[in-house]
């Protein structure tokens, strides 16, 4: 059969599998789209209550402020008090502003912490408005650091997010299609044949990962353009160097896949293998959303055997701060080491398997 063989068969059944194709070309589009929208540090429509037990200018002032700002709403008190609607949920936060706010005051606030991720952004917001009518009220020029925020001044999460999801969406696409390959044609009753085939254990890795990767940086480029076009994150970087890092983090999932399945008995069992190997770490060990620094020192350890780390640093740094080949050596040099390593032991194992 030969290596040219086995590409063209797997091309061929990729063509005619209708299932393969609409993992390839519609599910990823489909979670960078939902997860793009959906995952965002901004809060809109807080909900607000307020007590005003000073009733004075400066207390109106200060409401007046959370009024305009596009992150609150007051809701309507229908003749029950602040603290009362916040006791039936129908605020996130109650503010209850003292009779002295006007000679001095502080004003005292409470949040629903049942989610404290949220409502320590909740705090900031509150705070950031009581602070701009406080130095309204005081006729003094506050004393303020000017920030410069490089790389994403209008601090958009989407420029944080996008260059994730495409580390999480690809590295778990490409996995999971080579992870399908030889567990399936151990269920079909083909894999006999290639036992029986004079070709070489590298030639049937290598002729299953080859159609896949030209697939993968198809959909790797897509996700990349959509990312751009409808999410507004921008290409700082060279488009020739995003075309090669993406081939060489396709390689490493799909070379991470095809492990997966010289070693797992059943497509379930790969797909389940796949799964747990790509999507747990990638959230949570390459600083897809939690940073690696204020990890215990163990976790941290772990990362350095994720992937994802190392792409996303790829990807972030090209796509937000144009870096460099020369500036992203290292993480290139370790995804490199990823997809020889997985490739190297697939293919020891098959050769084990065919002289088996």
């Amino acid at each position: 059969m030969g290596l040219y063989g086995i590409i063209l068969k797997e091309f061929k059944h990729i063509v005619r599998d209708y299932r393969t194709l609409m993992i390839l070309f519609i599910l990823p589009v489909l979670m960078l789209v939902l997860f793009g929208y959906a995952m965002t540090l901004e809060i809109p429509n807080i909900r607000l209550a307020v007590e005003d037990l000073d009733n004075s200018a400066a207390s109106r002032e200060l409401i007046a402020g959370f009024r305009g700002s596009e992150f609150f709403t007051l809701p309507e008190a229908g003749g029950l008090s602040g603290r009362e609607l916040f006791r039936r949920r129908v605020a996130d936060a109650l503010l209850t502003i003292p009779g002295d706010y006007g000679r001095g005051g502080a004003v005292d606030l409470q949040i629903d912490a049942s989610d404290s991720n949220r409502a320590l952004i909740v705090r900031q917001y509150i705070d950031a408005v009581v602070e701009r009518a406080s130095d309204a009220r005081t006729r003094r020029p506050p004393i303020v650091a000017v920030p410069a925020f490089l790389y994403n001044r209008q601090l958009d999460s989407a420029f944080f997010f996008v260059p994730a999801l495409t580390a999480l969406i690809i590295i778990m696409v490409t996995a999971l299609l080579t992870s399908l390959t030889i567990t399936r044609e151990k269920e079909q009753g083909t894999f006999d044949l290639i036992k029986l085939s004079p070709v070489h254990a590298y030639e049937v890795i290598i002729g299953k990962v080859v159609p896949y990767l030209l697939l993968s940086l198809v959909i790797g480029t897509l996700i990349v353009l959509c990312g751009v076009l409808m999410f507004g994150v921008p290409m700082r970087g060279s488009i020739p160097a995003m075309l090669f890092y993406l081939i060489l983090y396709c390689l490493t999932g799909l070379s991470f896949g095809i492990l997966i399945s010289t070693v797992a008995a059943s497509q379930q069992t790969a797909m389940l293998l796949s799964l747990i190997g790509t999507l747990l770490p990638t959230l949570f060990l390459s600083g897809f959303i939690f940073p690696l620094e204020s990890m215990p020192s163990l976790l941290r350890a772990i990362s350095w055997i994720v992937p994802a780390r190392y792409f996303l640093i790829i990807i972030r740094g090209l796509m937000l701060k144009g870096n460099t080949q020369r500036e992203l050596i290292f993480p290139i040099l370790m995804l490199s080491a990823f997809s020889a390593f997985f490739l190297l032991v697939a293919i020891r194992r098959f050769k084990a398997y065919l002289e088996g």
